[in-house]
């Protein structure tokens, strides 16, 4: 046995170094907790406090037990590699706690490229191998498995199980595979994945010897099929049989063997929907024979007052058995939605059921019964109660701590301190694990951070390290946010699902705040379609609404009473349109062939701008379309990154770079700083600069790598502020970095299912900003802090206060008003020793430092 393991955690916002001459930057994410599947969880077998945790889009994740939070394995993930967030399963050596392997792949990015990943250092350093068997992460059946499994004699010995070519094996501890054995196979690729699981998990067991080599020689594999889907190998994986007896119709989805058993849970598909039936099974490997030990739940028929028990034959998803006692057995429906979840404020909240039992499966309780409320604990996450525990297809109990159980969600995962308790409490333990799909976000100067994400709506944040409620009524995706400049108003739209008895209706809905996300009014209006894109004018007057997946704008002057629908331009039917930050009358939306259109009758009509963007006879083909950006309180100003959708080229992009203009795109000016611009942002200036800074996900020269660049001198230069450990896929979906406008260096990107990635120099201090009505905001800073980097001070007060830079001697030689974050140079000041001094209005004195100037 191993002891405990004290593992040194990679903290939330780790440091990194980065090119010279840019500061050191901290990387993180606003915090949302969970928002996504997590496909599985699994502890090692053998080392105390080593648990992991795979999604199906956001990379893997290890627990940090001491500080109860969750830390990401693979921000070093590059944009080409992004598909290698969908994690399809993953293995622990047995015997080595250091060691992990991971199967990784999505078919609808980089053409299904596939890797195993693997580690020697609790998944602190990768070596990657490309493979052909295809993986899916974000395939049905993704919560099967696993997948992966290493040979408990023989460490350096991997089967690995594919959805399309069968069964593959490696002999040097994963960096190169063989096939070992077709079955199940197929000839989907890319995006026709999804439907195929092909081997869905495999399993060694020791107990039934060695072979000549030391190798185990018994392999268990389980096939998403109804028809010999569960198979052994007695001869190290050289032959195969099929077992006989399995329950006909259904797909194993998890087993495990203990003492001569295995005990399975099947669905009728690979889940983790579209099913409805199921059961969970014991094999008794030497006897050859099955014995059903679904569990019995109290049935009310209609019409009668009396309850009978039947067996509960939904979709079973999780099964864990207490290592120290076989006969506990905790088990979880799979998709379906009869068991009772509740905060202790809610009432009516269902998912899937979670089972246990203490005398091996012959009583079974689901401690879910109508009155014992709460037994879902939100545990510090706002957002998270309303919420279910469901596609639950993994369950794990901690080998070190029989009561404690963790399962997977949808939404993210639960632990109980007590799984065999009457009725158990499921605290939400998803703090560090950010799983969302960032789509657009806001930052108000003055104001707070508003983001837009898939499934979960999105947030308003005042402090991005604490935990926000959903914006309220919640709708589902939120696609864009319409903002307007002038007046803080925002507009969202989404669908919402009203649920009857036999059936359920989408509505089209449209939400508007006037107090900066802090409370959300309905708009009376009937839309022309779901979700999309949503503008707002300058003064928040005129609505601009594409709806999803249509060409066609519609606006309205009237709060969306009625639309019209409006011609954008040529060759700008998904291109995002966005509105002067100044003039309420106009709007812009970049088309193809390097044209813009501009609107300056508030956005009835649109026509094309004077000069073009792309040239032609430098071979320059602009095909954008995505997100350019407008620069608060000035007039004509936009920002356009010329390297959007190149996926055909051979880099995956070109190398235009970036462009503006300053007359509403009447002439174009070309960043000499910038080789390659994929998406841009504005953030606030720095100290001293007499413009906003600019940051791309791009390169700075050609050959540069792809990263997160920053210019403070209006794009002469650029340097990069991330590294090769924090590319985190690059800005995936909602292909955006934004900087923040109130916090000096703080940029924000999108991730295909990273979360909203936030990075900020070292040591800085959020301006925390709290929305208190229309047009107005109260800025706060915390406590007052100076801070010294060569000859500057950096100074954070809450209020209008001096600086006094006083002598030993006791002469004041410096002294600046000081307001909020402020930089103060003490370039005129000899080398020597000062007394620093922040004073307030009222002459008390708020903080007193010693520095020195070299």
């Amino acid at each position: 046995m191993f002891g405990k393991i004290s593992l040194i955690g990679i903290a939330t916002l780790a440091a990194l170094a980065t090119t010279a001459n840019a500061e050191k930057y901290e990387w993180g994410n606003v915090r949302f907790d969970g928002g996504g599947f997590v496909s599985a969880v699994m502890f090692h077998p053998k080392a105390e406090n080593l648990l992991y945790a795979r999604t199906d889009v956001g990379g893997i994740y290890r627990f940090d037990f001491q500080n109860k939070t969750w830390i990401p394995l693979m921000d070093f993930i590059s944009e080409n590699d992004k598909g290698l967030y969908g994690t399809e399963a993953f293995a622990l050596d047995p015997n080595d706690p250091k060691r992990i392997y991971v199967l990784a792949g999505t078919g609808y990015f980089s053409k299904g490229r596939t890797a195993v990943l693997r580690s020697e250092d609790f998944g602190a350093t990768w070596d990657t191998s490309y493979v052909e068997m295809l993986a899916h992460g974000n395939g049905m059946g993704r919560q099967t498995g696993e997948k992966l499994a290493v040979d408990p004699n023989k460490g350096n010995i991997i089967f690995c199980g594919s959805r399309t070519k069968g069964l593959y094996k490696s002999t040097d501890y994963g960096k190169t595979w063989t096939s070992a054995y077709k079955v199940a196979l197929s000839t989907a690729t890319e995006s026709s994945l999804n439907g195929v699981n092909g081997i869905s998990f495999v399993m060694f067991d020791e107990s039934q010897g060695k072979n000549a080599d030391g190798s185990t020689k018994t392999i268990y594999i389980g096939i998403s099929e109804t028809k010999d889907n569960l198979q052994v190998s007695h001869d190290g994986g050289a032959t195969w049989e099929a077992i006989k007896g399995v329950p006909t119709g259904l797909m194993p989805h998890r087993a495990k063997i203990v003492d001569g058993d295995m005990y399975v849970t099947f669905a009728d598909g690979p889940g983790p929907y579209n099913i409805a039936s199921g059961g969970f099974y014991k094999y008794n490997i030497a006897g050859g024979t099955w014995t059903d030990l679904t569990p019995s739940d109290s049935v009310e028929h209609e019409g009668s007052t009396t309850k009978s028990y039947e067996k509960d034959k939904s979709s079973y998803g999780g099964v864990a058995i207490d290592p120290k006692d076989k006969n506990h057995i905790v088990i979880s429906t799979l998709g379906k939605y009869t068991g009772r979840h509740v905060t202790k404020d809610e009432k009516e909240n269902y998912g899937d059921r979670i089972y246990a039992t203490t005398d091996g499966g012959k009583t079974w309780n689901h401690g879910q019964h109508y009155n014992d409320i709460p037994n879902i604990d939100a545990n510090g996450t706002d957002w998270i109660p309303g919420n279910a525990i469901h596609w639950a297809g993994s369950l794990e109990i901690n080998p070190f701590n029989n009561k404690q159980a963790w399962v997977t969600s949808g939404n993210g995962i639960f632990m109980t301190e007590d799984v065999s308790a009457k009725v158990p409490l499921w605290k939400f333990m998803s703090k560090g694990i950010e799983e969302t799909v960032p789509l657009d976000i806001v930052s108000i100067p003055g104001g707070p951070l508003v983001t837009a994400i898939g499934d979960y709506d999105g947030a308003v944040y005042t402090d991005i390290k604490q935990s926000a409620q959903r914006h309220k009524p919640t709708i589902g995706t939120t696609e864009s946010m319409g903002y307007a400049p002038l007046t803080g108003s925002l507009v969202r739209t989404g669908v919402i699902t009203v649920y009857g008895k036999y059936d359920s209706q989408n509505f089209n809905v449209m939400y508007r705040s006037d107090d900066m996300g802090k409370t959300w009014d309905s708009v009376k209006t009937t839309l022309k379609g779901p979700k999309g894109l949503v503008v707002l004018s300058a003064d928040g007057k005129i609505m601009l609404h594409r709806p999803d997946q249509g060409a066609t704008v519609y606006r309205s002057d009237d709060n969306g009473a009625s639309w019209t629908a409006v011609e954008t331009g040529t060759q700008t039917n998904y291109s995002r349109i966005v509105a002067d930050p100044v003039d309420p009358k106009t709007f812009y939306v970049m088309g193809g062939m390097g044209s813009l259109y501009r609107s300056t009758d508030g956005g009835k009509t649109f026509a094309e701008a004077e000069a073009r963007l792309q040239n032609e006879q430098a071979g320059e083909y602009y095909n954008g379309g995505g997100l350019i950006r407008t620069v608060p309180k000035r007039e004509g100003h936009l920002w356009v990154p010329m390297d959007q959708a190149q996926v055909w080229q051979p880099k995956g992009f070109t190398e235009y770079g970036l462009a503006y203009t300053e007359d509403g795109g009447k002439s174009w000016n070309r960043c000499e700083g910038a080789s390659t611009a994929i998406a841009v942002g504005i953030g606030k200036a720095k100290e001293g600069a007499d413009y906003e800074t600019i940051f791309i996900w791009g390169a700075a020269k050609s050959g540069d790598p792809i990263g997160i660049y920053r210019s403070t001198d209006k794009c002469k230069t650029f340097e990069r502020v991330n590294d090769d450990m924090h590319q985190f896929g690059g800005p995936g979906n909602g292909n955006f970095v934004q900087g923040d406008m109130n916090t000096f260096g703080v940029v924000y990107m999108s991730t295909v299912g990273r979360g909203t990635i936030v990075g900020a120099p070292e040591g800085t201090e959020f301006v925390e900003v709290t929305p208190t009505g229309l047009n107005t905001a109260k800025i706060s800073l915390g406590k007052v802090t100076l801070t010294q980097q060569n000859r500057t001070l950096q100074v954070n007060v809450p209020s209008e206060s001096k600086l006094e830079v006083i002598a030993l001697n006791g002469k004041t030689l410096l002294t600046a008003d000081v307001n909020g974050n402020r930089s103060v140079s003490l370039k005129k000041l000899p080398t020597g020793k000062y007394i620093a001094k922040v004073v307030g209005t009222n002459g008390k004195l708020l903080l007193k430092k010693s520095i020195a100037i070299k």
